[in-house]
């Protein structure tokens, strides 16, 4: 009763005692190896301001706080001992530094019941191999995050630990499925965030919170440990990041692709004013709402900030095809290895009857909420033809790689407005359309925010590229993010 009270009297997270806080991964890596700051004191300061913040945006759902303490206490007697060698450092580029996962994403001894009432009990038994190498590059793993059931929806709630708010105003949402991710990062609860990415969840999240966020090319990072997966299967999902600033990406992607890093040129220096910039405001999508006029104007003031600065003039691209964005992601959902939502939500124990769940839920005896709801439609919807689904995606894909090659980039709507009250996608189903598409094309994509709307809400667009071009939208994301200042704190300073 006393945080309703508390989330009634403040909209917006209150500003953090402790300005440590506010800095980047790689800048607080660098401060702990040089012993201008200690991994204890940063992870308490994190701690600290998690305290002050979860109890309005409920976003951190477990947590391993002493664990956290005792690991960084090992961390600064070694460095003051100086029992770390060069090598080391090098291959531990987040030492000491705090981090905090998604729930669905596997972290040893952590809660991990993917929203489900019927796994409230269960933990993780091992690391999945995302939080594995980002251990073993030494972040420190401070807790794990709320989602909806199954991450199946654009919003972050479910009957296990309720709903998250956006730190900006605690009546909007966070988006979804790693609304609680963006919110504890946007709120200065942790510096960066591991999340997946499945039709859009990095990249509605970032927006409605108003950070950064990179969904990489597919195939890349390992899904071992995500849900059920087991990281052999055939998927358009990826685990993607979150951060407040586009200068962690790389190196944090670094870590992420492991063996795969050969496969993209991070290091590259790319010099953004030679490259080409596409850009679209519609996308003609009959399930999707048109772009406010604030979302269309976002989009334009990058073009027009280009047109000055590039040596290309921008070029409005147009994708008749891309009005299927939906249908094209429901076939190839339905296309995952050992796909069976129906069957998931139940554990897996058994296969729940959609007609049946739904006529339950309407009369309010369903263990599910609406977003499961949705999806479990979603499932339900006949799947598309076969032949002209891949036509079509080959199709969208062999002329966006033609057109984008490895010097040029796409600008494209996230959303069609800001962050909504809290429910609002339900009469809105299809908008995370904007997202799931690159999804469904196996693109990848980073999210950029661009300041606060007139509502004091992020407001922000995706830059899309070729696959294993992510380094060109991500020096994208560095160019916008010095030119229009990048993340906005939702407090006051």
């Amino acid at each position: 009763m006393i945080t309703f009270f508390i989330k009634i009297l403040f909209f917006s997270v209150p500003k953090p005692t402790n300005l440590l806080v506010l800095q980047s991964a790689t800048s607080l890596a660098k401060k702990i190896r040089k012993q201008k700051i200690s991994s204890e004191e940063t992870v308490l300061a994190f701690i600290d301001r998690i305290g002050q913040v979860n109890p309005l945006i409920n976003a951190i759902v477990d947590s391993r706080f002493e664990a956290a303490l005792e690991e960084a206490k090992i961390v600064d007697e070694l460095i003051k001992n100086r029992k770390i060698t060069k090598e080391e450092f090098e291959a531990k580029p987040f030492l000491g530094v705090p981090f905090t996962s998604m729930e669905s994403i596997g972290c040893r001894g952590m809660k991990n019941s993917f929203g489900l009432l019927c796994r409230k009990q269960k933990r993780a038994v091992q690391d999945a191999d995302v939080i594995r190498l980002l251990k073993s590059a030494g972040g420190i793993l401070i807790g794990v995050t709320n989602i909806p059931i199954l991450n199946m929806w654009q919003e972050t709630s479910n009957p296990v630990y309720g709903r998250s708010n956006n730190p900006y105003n605690c009546t909007r949402t966070t988006g979804g499925s790693s609304g609680g991710e963006a919110a504890i990062i946007a709120a200065c609860g942790v510096p960066f965030g591991i999340c997946t990415d499945f039709g859009g969840s990095v990249r509605i999240s970032a927006f409605a919170c108003g950070i950064f966020g990179h969904k990489p090319t597919s195939d890349l990072v390992s899904t071992k440990g995500v849900i059920y997966r087991t990281g052999r299967e055939i998927t358009i999902m990826t685990v993607g990041i979150l951060s407040r600033t586009s200068y962690d990406i790389i190196p944090l992607l670094n870590v992420l692709i492991d063996k795969n890093v050969s496969k993209l040129r991070l290091d590259e220096k790319v010099n953004v004013c030679d490259l080409q910039i596409y850009y679209m405001v519609k996308c003609e999508d009959p399930k999707m709402d048109q772009l406010s006029y604030e979302m269309e104007d976002t989009i334009l003031r990058v073009v027009q900030y280009f047109k000055l600065n590039s040596k290309l003039v921008p070029q409005e691209l147009t994708l008749s095809n891309i009005r299927y964005s939906c249908n094209l992601w429901n076939f190839w959902i339905k296309q995952e290895t050992n796909a069976n939502f129906a069957q998931d939500l139940t554990d897996r124990k058994r296969e729940v009857k959609p007609v049946i769940e739904i006529l339950k839920f309407l009369t309010l005896f369903s263990q599910y909420n609406i977003g499961a709801i949705f999806a479990l439609i979603n499932y339900m919807l006949p799947l598309q033809d076969h032949k002209w689904a891949c036509d079509l995606t080959k199709q969208l894909t062999d002329l966006l790689i033609a057109t984008l090659g490895d010097k040029g980039v796409l600008l494209y709507p996230t959303a069609p407005w800001t962050a909504k009250y809290h429910n609002a996608s339900i009469f809105h189903p299809y908008n995370f359309g904007y997202c799931s598409v690159w999804n469904a094309l196996n693109f990848p994509v980073t999210q950029v925010p661009l300041g606060l709307d007139s509502e004091g809400l992020p407001i922000g667009i995706q830059v899309v590229a070729a696959p294993f071009q992510d380094h060109l939208c991500i020096n994208v994301a560095k160019e916008l993010e010095e030119a229009f200042g990048g993340y906005v704190p939702p407090f006051k300073s």
